[in-house]
């Protein structure tokens, strides 16, 4: 199967970081190509920033669709162009934060979301609500780091994820822990020993996600929803 990895901001040391821990645990007959979406901005930290991003991402998926990658992976937990990204793909697209809050709320009663600042946090709550899983949500909490930050000083960074995941399972009652930022891969396992409860990486729940769905041969209904827009 050939899934493609899009990273959608420009930076390519996120993107290389992604390509490690995804290809770590990918399947053997599982062809993975992870890219960043170039003119996007550096980071997505903003309705803005999601915005300038959507246009580029898209061109992303449309040659994917021409290459004839099976899946599609959006390895940003905005989700951006999620939506539109389905409607001009015939392949399976699947986003890391849709994908994984349903994971989280199967896992435990209630789930915390990490975000990076806590501006972001009234955003996070509001996709929460749209995905309709409000009532399994304890916290969303925030690192107080950006992206650039968490890129570039990873023992920070899972410091952060240690402490302030401690404190959503002692004050806030969380089960299951998300990390809310594709930077944030490859530090749920470490963490999940210490605090002994689950702490999903979005970005590697969902490329074993994806290839399930691959395996069942199901992708994206193209009636109603996410048909094909007709221009």
């Amino acid at each position: 199967m050939n899934i493609l990895v899009i990273n959608p901001n420009s930076s390519t040391e996120m993107t290389d970081h992604l390509r490690v821990v995804l290809t770590g645990i990918k399947r053997v007959d599982t062809n993975l190509t992870v890219v960043p979406t170039k003119g996007a901005p550096a980071a997505i930290e903003s309705a803005c920033d999601v915005a300038s991003a959507t246009i580029p991402m898209l061109e992303l998926i449309r040659k994917a669709n021409e290459e004839d990658h099976h899946a599609i992976i959006l390895a940003c937990f905005a989700d951006p162009g999620l939506e539109a990204a389905r409607e001009v793909s015939n392949a399976l697209v699947l986003g890391i934060q849709q994908t994984s809050l349903h994971v989280a709320a199967m896992l435990g009663h209630r789930f915390t979301v990490l975000t990076m600042t806590s501006s972001r946090v009234p955003a996070k709550e509001q996709d929460i609500r749209r995905f309709k899983l409000e009532s399994s949500l304890a916290s969303v909490r925030p690192l107080g780091l950006s992206v650039a930050e968490i890129e570039a000083q990873p023992e920070r960074t899972e410091e952060q994820i240690r402490r302030v995941s401690r404190l959503a399972v002692e004050e806030d009652g969380a089960e299951v822990i998300v990390l809310g930022c594709a930077g944030m891969a490859g530090y749920a396992r470490d963490v999940e020993r210490e605090l002994g409860i689950v702490v999903l990486d979005p970005s590697a729940v969902t490329l074993k996600v994806c290839e399930a769905l691959l395996d069942l041969g199901v992708r994206q209904s193209k009636k109603g929803l996410y048909a094909t827009p007709p221009h």
